[in-house]
């Protein structure tokens, strides 16, 4: 460039010319032979959201009433597996809540910090408390269905606490577990009585009392105040019979009991074998009566010092209790609604 100044010069070219070529050097005094291309800016850090969130419930729930208003149900509330940031749930209706007898769909819902949800629903089922389709029960029978004792060493010392009775300690059995229903048990034993003279006497009671079950525990005395065994024990039979099908036909369902063990030693002791032949009687009348069979002996027999007291017949309030869970497990197993 500076030769071709001084050429312009020496040559004796134009001002102009000279003042265009010192131009030319001073725009390209920054050059450096080849342009560089643009600096490309930083690149910027995208965050994705993450999928919304997800809920599994919990496995449906059935439980049991105790009562008719319903039962408090726990459960454990789901965690969500996905969602941005903090993510919320919350259940309807919570746990811990007293759910209704019937069926409720749970619902429980998932938010996160984009306020995007995810849901699921679980149901609980509340069965009502259970119910006895008859609740009018009428125990018929002789001292051991009024619940006579002997507390003392004395075995004539009889007397009848209505705590101790099996009727009454079956009421608070049913009771207990038929909490939504009013049960009634009248104890309707009379000391003495034979079942083959018990007919006027229990269809007046029946019709005063309106039973819809009627628990049968007759025979001991019908045995003991005669002579003769064997007229004794068909007399006995004869008598249930016709209470039973007295009942059945008046509308009740009947349940018939065996006879107690006696206790050996005792002063009216009835003999082993007379009452096993009637009570396989027994078990024959209630399968023509269509009526249940309550196994009073085999339940106290195991241990007969502590159900029968020293007189060799009554029961110890051990023994009625053990004859009163056993009319019970029978009602129970026959006329629990299901």
């Amino acid at each position: 460039m500076f030769a071709e100044l001084k050429r312009d010069r020496s040559e004796g070219g134009g001002t102009i010319r000279v003042l265009a070529t010192l131009l030319a050097l001073l725009c390209c005094a920054g050059c450096t032979g080849t342009p560089s291309a643009p600096t490309p800016p930083s690149p910027v850090a995208v965050t994705l959201p993450t999928d919304p969130p997800e809920l599994t419930c919990p496995a449906p729930v059935t439980i049991s009433a105790i009562t008719s208003v319903g039962a408090a149900v726990s459960y454990a509330v789901p965690e969500s597996r996905k969602g941005q940031g903090a993510v919320s749930v919350a259940c309807t209706p919570a746990s811990g809540t007293t759910f209704p007898v019937g069926v409720t769909q749970a619902e429980c819902i998932a938010t996160d910090s984009l306020s995007r949800t995810g849901s699921c629903t679980f149901s609980v089922t509340i069965a009502g408390p259970p119910r006895l389709s008859r609740t009018r029960i009428m125990a018929f029978g002789d001292s051991l269905t009024e619940g006579q004792t002997i507390l003392s060493n004395d075995p004539y010392d009889l007397f009848a606490p209505p705590e101790t009775a099996y009727p009454t300690v079956l009421r608070q059995l049913l009771s207990a577990r038929y909490t939504g229903q009013t049960i009634t048990v009248f104890n309707r034993g009379r000391p003495g009585e034979q079942a083959s003279r018990a007919l006027s006497r229990f269809i007046a009671t029946f019709v005063a009392d309106a039973p819809e079950v009627v628990v049968l525990m007759e025979g001991y005395n019908d045995v003991k105040q005669n002579t003769d065994d064997v007229a004794g024990i068909a007399n006995a039979i004869a008598g249930v019979t016709a209470l039973a099908g007295e009942a059945r036909r008046r509308g009740a369902r009947v349940f018939i009991c065996t006879l107690a063990p006696g206790r050996p030693g005792g002063r009216i002791e009835i003999m082993r074998s007379a009452l096993d032949f009637i009570n396989d009687r027994l078990r024959q009348v209630a399968r023509t009566e269509g009526a249940v069979l309550v196994d009073v002996f085999a339940a106290l027999v195991s241990d007969v010092n502590g159900n029968v007291t020293i007189d060799g017949l009554h029961l110890t309030p051990q023994g009625y209790r053990r004859v009163a869970e056993t009319v019970y497990a029978a009602i129970r197993a026959d006329l629990e609604i299901r």
